[in-house]
């Protein structure tokens, strides 16, 4: 086994991204067990050296802490990458796995992925095409991209004064030990000079401009405000905020034109191009405006870049479909041009040099259903001659073939009949001779049974109670009692009960029950021997209680 201890696995398989968190005490590691029987135990791949080896729990009673192991390798040589590793080494994975259970429970779905280097952070990119970016290695920088929408710093992340200066607010999460096994995760909002507060996932949802948070929400610091102010024409005044009344960050975001219009614009793309127009003109309009700090108006330009291509490579796309219907005027090169030139981001040109071609579409349509009509109905006069004939020679041939078949099917006939009647009359001989065989056994048994199960009733009746067949079987020792089926004890019955006057009550009363097959078996029994019985249940029972009783008086 490996001497390291090893505190975070992954569930299920090698490749898997479900954490496992080894509990640190052997009550807790019982649990566990209990909790994940039948759940293997992996050195997961998604781990930073992981090996991909299967693991089991090693369970410590002395000061030691309970922790994984991995197999013994079967050639004595095991490398392992993960060197004492401890639980935080598994956040990318708790972070991922708390992520997708908060917002599964919001019905939001996330596709999520683990940047390199590994571990160092987790994406979760929404339906919508916003990024939920949660940043974890504590040696790497924070910087916003384009594709984030979002940023969560990790348990001992530091953020920049400038990052916290500038957005008012940072969202953070952290991990807390749950008792006995795994990780419950919180989200806090740090604030400038207030600290950060923290609030259960539940507390959290996802806004539409930022993470929206109950217990306590993210602020705009003042100092933004104020250097605004500084740097207006107006001159260098301090400008005051109350804190009370700032606004939220919801509000502020929203009031972020730069970042509305880029949002925008990812989320138009690719199945709404008016909107994709809308947008870049608006980020155009922002960069044309001059108001905008090197790094906002960075931002607009890549991706005004990226909505200007867009746009390009569409308009060609849609000049192309409308010269190949001008040259080529198919529904379907019409149908394809129509839906291009319906978003606001084509011409009245493009829209005009389309409807004109609807004439031509349908004309040709109608060119080319009276062309496939006149094909249709030579090739229909062609069929019609070729089936009259093939027709006749078929009926010609299926009549010498029915004469055939039906002279065959006659002899057949006749020989398959002349068996059946001889294979009848050979079982029905085979049939009587094994119902004489059965009659004739059963009736043996009866012979060699009845005086030992007639002396075994005329004992119980002597005593005054009931009995059963197994009782009768093991105190007569005629133990093939118990194989007995229904005829054989009925026709045992019968010789027992073949001497007893009408007068008297059968001695088989003793043998019946309120079970089903024995009341069954009793009703067999005085059909035979012309004894009425009542037809109510109920009343059989009275019956065979009052008989039972009169037997024990004899």
């Amino acid at each position: 086994m490996d001497r390291r201890l090893i505190r975070t696995a992954v569930f299920g398989s090698p490749d898997s991204d479900e954490p496992a968190l080894c509990p640190e005490t052997a009550v807790d590691l019982d649990a566990f067990r209990r909790e994940h029987d039948g759940i293997t135990i992996w050195c997961g791949t998604m781990f930073e050296g992981g090996c991909g080896r299967q693991l089991t729990t090693r369970r410590c009673t002395d000061n030691r802490i309970c922790h994984f192991a991995h197999y013994a390798s079967s050639t004595g040589e095991h490398r392992c990458g993960r060197k004492a590793n401890d639980k935080d080494s598994a956040n990318h994975l708790f972070a991922k796995a708390h992520l997708a259970s908060w917002l599964r429970a919001q019905d939001l779905i996330a596709e999520f992925s683990y940047p390199q280097p590994l571990g160092s952070a987790v994406e979760a990119r929404l339906t919508d095409g916003r990024v939920l970016r949660v940043h974890l290695d504590r040696a790497l920088p924070v910087t916003s991209t384009d594709d984030a929408w979002e940023i969560l710093l990790g348990p001992g992340v530091r953020s920049t004064r400038d990052a916290l200066a500038q957005r008012g607010y940072v969202h953070r999460i952290r991990f807390d030990d749950r008792a006995g096994t795994g990780r419950t995760m919180q989200f806090g909002t740090e604030l400038p000079g207030e600290g950060t507060t923290w609030e259960n996932p539940s507390q959290v949802t996802v806004g539409a401009d930022t993470l929206v948070t109950t217990a306590k929400p993210a602020l705009l610091p003042a100092a933004p405000v104020a250097a605004r102010e500084a740097d207006s024409p107006a001159g260098r005044t301090i400008v005051t905020v109350d804190r009370s009344e700032r606004p939220t960050v919801p509000a502020a975001r929203q009031a972020d034109p730069v970042q509305q219009a880029v949002q925008h614009f990812k989320a138009a793309l690719p199945r709404h191009p008016g909107q994709v127009q809308a947008a870049v003109a608006t980020m155009r309009r922002l960069l044309e405006e001059n108001t905008l700090g090197p790094a906002d108006a960075q931002k607009l330009r890549v991706a005004l870049g990226k909505g200007d291509r867009w746009l390009k490579e569409r308009a060609q796309h849609r000049a192309a479909v409308i010269r190949e219907l001008q040259a080529w005027p198919t529904p379907e090169l019409y149908h394809q041009a129509s839906e291009l030139v319906k978003a606001t981001d084509a011409s009245p040109e493009e829209r005009a040099l389309v409807r004109a071609q609807e004439q031509a579409v349908q004309r040709r349509q109608k060119e080319a259903l009276a062309a496939s009509a006149a094909r249709e109905r030579q090739r229909a006069d062609r069929q019609e001659a070729e089936l009259r004939e093939a027709q006749r020679r078929s009926r010609e041939r299926e009549e010498r073939r029915q004469e055939a078949e039906l002279r065959e099917a006659q002899r057949r006939s006749r020989e398959q009949e002349e068996r059946r009647q001889e294979a009848e009359a050979r079982e029905h001989e085979r049939e009587l001779a094994r119902q004489r065989k059965i009659e004739q056994d059963r009736n043996d048994r009866a012979q060699w049974h009845a005086p030992a199960v007639r002396g075994a009733l005329k004992k119980a009746a002597r005593e005054g109670r009931t009995t059963t067949w197994p009782e009768i079987a093991d105190k007569t020792g005629q133990h093939q009692l118990r194989g007995f089926d229904h005829e054989d004890k009925l026709e045992l019955l019968i010789l027992v009960e073949d001497t007893a006057p009408a007068d008297r009550p059968l001695w088989s009363t003793l043998l019946a029950t309120a079970d089903d097959a024995a009341l069954h078996l009793y009703r067999d029994v005085a059909r035979r021997l012309g004894r009425p019985l009542p037809d109510d249940t109920n009343d059989l029972l009275a019956h065979l209680a009052a008989e039972q009783e009169r037997l024990h008086r004899q």
